[in-house]
């Protein structure tokens, strides 16, 4: 699976639609020197040489941008075809994706392509040189280091010794990988609507930390291994206690199981098996319990000046998918929770 699905063009008609990160154009220019300057201000400093010296074919570059916490999508077009030779050595990873065409990309002594079915992840420390075609367009997942490792070491429960070193050459057609790329899809329309999940901080936390946990879970690197060992010791009680604690003190904040995870010192793996075994249900739906129930107590109070709308008491509760708050409180409530509001007025 490429990446073209969500870049809703008719590759035949490449200006029929603005493709993806519309809402996000940060240049078009017919100026190499600009459009390197601006693309290596978001990723790294390149020198861009045309791949055929003959070619007359105009320079048209664009370049679009958005972040996403720790994580930023540069979606980069120059239509003709280029040489690009990176300068530096990378800080960050960078996942690279094909919307359209091909690229050609060397890195020490390895090689791979970007194209339908096959990304690259280069990782820090690295320089790469690239021959991409005229009909190359390309995105760009770029990652912080620290974000990646501190999401591993999350999902493992303690302090990694060494940086996640990933393969060059990523094969999007697995199911994972597949499952993956569809998420990043509905992310970058997210990006694209006018009012995008994505656009809140809660929100935004979340879908970091599935992108991130879904890479380091689908592509291989030096920690599989560890991520995939399924002989987990059983969570002590008083660990699962904590964690409930600390869900309780914090319920008006942006936090993920990971968080949770790292202030108990375990593994996102054993706090979900303990809230299983131990609870009956999984750390997101016990959090959505608690931020239910005092959504409740807020609808019963007295309506003073300080209680807010509806849509306000759920916001101060951590829920931003307005939709989903409804049927989850109708689902648990057995009434909207306009109902409760106005039965509570009427007492």
């Amino acid at each position: 699976m490429g990446i073209h699905q969500f870049d809703m063009h008719d590759p035949g008609h490449a200006s029929a639609l603005p493709g993806p990160l519309a809402r996000h154009d940060t240049l078009a220019t017919a100026s190499v020197d600009e459009f390197r300057h601006q693309a290596s201000s978001l990723l790294s400093e390149h020198r861009i040489r045309r791949i055929d010296a003959v070619d007359t074919a105009p320079f048209r570059g664009r370049v679009r941008a958005a972040s996403l916490g720790d994580l930023q999508l540069v979606y980069l077009e120059q239509g003709i075809g280029i040489d690009v030779d990176i300068l530096e050595h990378l800080d960050y990873y960078d996942l690279m994706l094909a919307v359209e065409g091909t690229n050609q990309i060397t890195c020490n002594d390895a090689r791979t392509h970007v194209g339908p079915a096959h990304a690259a992840l280069l990782l820090p420390r690295m320089r790469a040189r690239m021959q991409m075609d005229a009909s190359y367009r390309q995105m760009h997942l770029r990652i912080e280091q620290h974000a990646l490792d501190r999401r591993l070491e999350c999902l493992i429960g303690r302090s990694a010794p060494g940086p996640v070193i990933f393969d060059l050459s990523v094969d999007l057609t697995p199911p994972q990988l597949s499952t993956w790329m569809s998420s990043l899809q509905v992310v970058i329309r997210d990006l694209d609507a006018e009012s995008g999940l994505t656009a809140h901080p809660l929100a935004a936390a979340s879908v970091q930390d599935m992108l991130l946990t879904g890479l380091l879970l689908a592509q291989p690197h030096t920690y599989s291994a560890v991520l995939h060992d399924h002989d987990q010791p059983r969570l002590a009680p008083r660990a699962l206690a904590r964690a409930v604690e600390y869900y309780e003190q914090h319920l008006t904040e942006s936090m993920t199981i990971g968080d949770v995870a790292q202030h108990v010192g375990v593994s996102v793996r054993s706090l979900q098996r303990a809230f299983q075994e131990d609870l009956g249900t999984s750390p997101s739906r016990y959090l959505e319990s608690l931020r239910l129930a005092r959504v409740r107590e807020d609808l019963l109070a007295p309506n003073g000046p300080d209680t807010g709308s509806v849509t306000d008491i759920a916001y101060r509760w951590g829920f931003v998918h307005l939709s989903r708050f409804a049927a989850a409180y109708r689902r648990r409530y057995g009434e909207t929770p306009s109902a409760t509001r106005l039965r509570a007025n009427h007492h």
